[in-house]
């Protein structure tokens, strides 16, 4: 239990970190919404995002 609360405020304290969790956070929770709701527009952003 300690080690996992070591882990999580070393990660907390670190900005880039963060920023880097949220975007691929926001990513897939977007795919899988998207996959939800209309799966041709999954596809489509999966494509995009292969791309890149």
């Amino acid at each position: 239990m300690e080690e996992t609360n070591a882990i999580l405020d070393t990660f907390g304290k670190n900005e880039h970190v963060k920023k880097v969790f949220w975007a691929v956070f926001s990513a897939v929770a977007g795919i899988v919404l998207a996959q939800v709701l209309d799966p041709a527009t999954a596809q489509q952003i999966v494509g995009i995002i292969t791309e890149i």
